[in-house]
């Protein structure tokens, strides 16, 4: 069963990770808990599951605003363990994480604010694609 859920899990960290750096995180997050949710955490407060979700979507922005896209890397290489152990608990929650994934990658394109250049005090914008988030 683990090589069956090999796919999905590491698409469903980058999805999550990349989302938390967006504006679409707000309409997202409830389904990640809701996700989150469906394991051994079920009994766990919704509350509490969002208020790791912030920290660490706090971290994701704050990494991806500095280019550190290390710590990026490792932010996913987490959430591909929870994934791949939530997974493993509730296999049904596989069904729900390949929906999420699905749906969140085929949406519409969005704005998202950059800034590159240590001498640049205003953010660029510029258009990214979910196909950008989602690989």
């Amino acid at each position: 069963m683990e090589s069956e859920l090999t796919p999905v899990v590491p698409r469903g960290a980058s999805t999550v990770v990349g989302l938390m750096a967006t504006d679409a995180w707000n309409a997202v997050r409830p389904r990640v808990v809701a996700l989150l949710r469906q394991g051994d955490r079920a009994q766990e407060d919704a509350l509490r599951i969002e208020h790791e979700l912030e920290l660490e979507r706090r971290e994701v922005v704050a990494a991806r605003d500095s280019g550190d896209m290390a710590a990026v890397a490792d932010i996913e290489a987490v959430w591909r363990t929870r994934l791949r152990r939530l997974l493993h608990d509730s296999p049904s929650t596989e069904t729900a994480l390949d929906k999420l994934i699905a749906e969140t990658c085929s949406g519409s394109d969005f704005m998202r604010n950059t800034i590159s250049g240590a001498g640049s005090h205003r953010p660029v914008t510029r258009r990214a694609t979910w196909a950008e988030i989602c690989t």
